[in-house]
């Protein structure tokens, strides 16, 4: 999503007054420890396999909860990503990782009622997600554009496997 929609992995530099274009993919993931929020940083997802993302963020998260994070595993995050359902949260608004464009609220699973074509009514697994971004840098259309990519994506997994 973020090579589809490269204003969503960019920067305001505020002192050069220019927008500054990343071509590079690193990725915060917020991790809630017992002193506070910090957001350790998947640096290179695009040149790594989902299992590898996965097993590089546990080892973060880890170290992060463990208070052994290097100032290295904090910086360069080109965007981030916050899972407010693993607390528990159904929806919220994240506040913006600066000086990144936007971050992504991932919500609790759960099941919701969702209304079917012939008109029925069945209980779905549903999840929820948020993407707060810089209105300098992203406009509403593109957020939405960006978060719909994402939706289809996670609706068909499969596609994560697929050049896109």
């Amino acid at each position: 999503g973020l090579q589809r929609f490269p204003m969503i992995n960019a920067s305001l530099d505020t002192a050069a007054n220019e927008v500054v274009t990343k071509h590079y993919y690193n990725l915060g993931m917020a991790v809630a420890t017992d002193t506070g929020l910090v957001v350790p940083v998947v640096k290179g997802v695009d040149q790594r396999s989902i299992l590898d993302i996965a097993a590089e963020v546990q080892r973060l998260a880890e170290l992060a909860r463990t208070g052994k994070l290097a100032p290295d595993d904090i910086r360069g995050g080109t965007f981030s990503i916050t899972n407010i359902g693993s607390l528990g949260g159904l929806f919220s608004f994240p506040i913006i990782n600066l000086p990144e464009a936007a971050i992504l609220g991932v919500h609790s699973i759960k099941k919701r009622p969702v209304v079917l074509d012939d008109d029925s009514i069945v209980a779905r697994q549903m999840l929820y997600l948020s993407l707060s971004f810089d209105h300098r840098l992203v406009d509403g259309a593109e957020g939405a554009m960006f978060t719909s990519f994402v939706i289809d994506l996670l609706e068909n997994p499969e596609a994560l496997m697929l050049d896109l």
